[in-house]
């Protein structure tokens, strides 16, 4: 198989022939021809997508040709079967077409991936240990050592300033004795003939690392990167980043969000991050006051009804833990029996704060009754049981 996206990265279509055709053991439509601009599923990228055209003997598409779409590729004992919508039949002249757009996309994420990662690995050594290039998410880069953020950023910065030179970025075939004398990065050891993709120009290359994908032929195609995080990653870092046009479409989107949120705080951009930081101090002041008000209605009718009132007491799912225990030693000062704060509902379930004398008796007896989960000590035990409240009433009011 004559695998022309190795070469000719900007190659759109061709014409060729189908080798072999069938129904694989999943069910679907396969074919495999001698030549391909379809890159497969490999290397961490998808596979390309586009269209099979059946030719006619003359090479004429004609009007009533029929058109099939190739819907993923992978490797097979040293070829590429892909994945077609209909049946094909080996011999049939046919033309491939990528979509373009989806391909060029990731030319320009893949190339982007290789200037970052060659500009780690100059700096501190580092190899790449993982990629993956989502179509619809972040591009993902582990490297084999740790980076704080603000190193990965000057990367960044670094990896743009390589963008800005337009420098070329050329594929090439060393022999096995060539190969020994050019450092270049590799994920894999690599069985037969390595493609090393080269960035820069012959005597100051940036980078040289194996790979079997498409790239853009400079660097300025790459546009922009952007890194959007860095974590820990198994010893190492992994980077999520954009480039080209998807990282334009994000940063586009992520403008008019924080656009629209400084028009609804009638600020300029530059002052949201400050006035939401005030804001949710304020919230959540307003919160542990609205909390404490909460407790102190509860409590307060505890201690009003003392003796006579209710062994638990039922509160909202979003009543605070430490307001439960705190409304629970109210209980405990009033009452001699088993007490218990509950939070939730019938259909949820509650989490709960009960106890007295002996509390981890009361937990068996919870366990045994209503499969209650939850552990403590004998001052206090809490966790979550699925019963109804009159269930759970009934239970606590029967104590002798």
């Amino acid at each position: 198989m004559n695998r022309a996206y190795e070469t000719r990265s900007y190659l759109k279509e061709i014409s060729t022939v189908v080798t072999a055709a069938g129904i694989d053991e999943k069910g679907f439509n396969y074919a495999e021809f001698e030549d391909t601009v379809f890159f497969p599923n490999e290397g961490g990228q998808n596979a390309d997508t586009g269209t099979v055209t059946v030719l006619y003997e003359d090479g004429d598409k004609g009007s009533d040709a029929r058109e099939l779409r190739v819907l993923d590729g992978a490797l097979l004992n040293g070829g590429i079967r892909y994945t077609v919508s209909g049946e094909l039949m080996p011999g049939m002249k046919v033309k491939l077409a990528l979509d373009w757009g989806k391909r060029y996309d990731r030319m320009q994420n893949h190339s982007g991936e290789h200037i970052l990662t060659g500009v780690i690995h100059n700096r501190y050594g580092y190899d790449n240990v993982g990629f993956h290039l989502s179509d619809t998410g972040f591009v993902t880069l582990d490297l084999s050592g740790p980076l704080t953020y603000e190193q990965v950023i000057e990367c960044e910065d670094e990896a743009n300033g390589i963008i800005y030179r337009n420098l070329p970025i050329k594929d090439s075939y060393p022999s096995t004795e060539e190969l020994k004398s050019i450092d270049y990065r590799s994920k894999i050891d690599i069985d037969g003939q390595v493609r090393l993709i080269t960035i820069g120009d012959e005597g100051g290359a940036v980078d040289i690392c194996a790979c079997c994908a498409p790239h853009v032929a400079r660097t300025g195609e790459v546009g922009i990167i952007k890194v959007f995080s860095a974590i820990n990653w198994k010893g190492g870092v992994r980077i999520s980043i954009l480039c080209g046009r998807r990282a334009l479409e994000y940063i586009n989107r992520e403008h008019d969000i924080l656009t629209s949120v400084a028009r609804s705080l009638s600020t300029e951009a530059v002052n949201v991050p400050e006035l939401v930081d005030q804001y949710r101090t304020q919230a959540l002041d307003l919160k542990a006051k609205l909390a404490k008000a909460r407790e102190d209605a509860v409590t307060e009718k505890i201690e009003a009804a003392g003796a006579r009132g209710p062994l638990c007491v039922f509160v909202d799912d979003d009543f605070p833990a430490a307001s439960m225990k705190n409304v629970y030693n109210a209980l405990r000062a009033v009452h001699e029996k088993y007490v218990g704060v509950f939070a939730g509902s019938d259909e949820e379930g509650y989490r709960y704060n009960a106890g007295g004398k002996e509390s981890r008796k009361l937990a068996a007896l919870l366990t045994g009754k209503f499969g209650a989960k939850g552990g403590g000590s004998d001052e206090m035990i809490q966790g979550k049981l699925a019963a109804s409240r009159g269930q759970i009433e009934e239970f606590f009011n029967e104590q002798v």
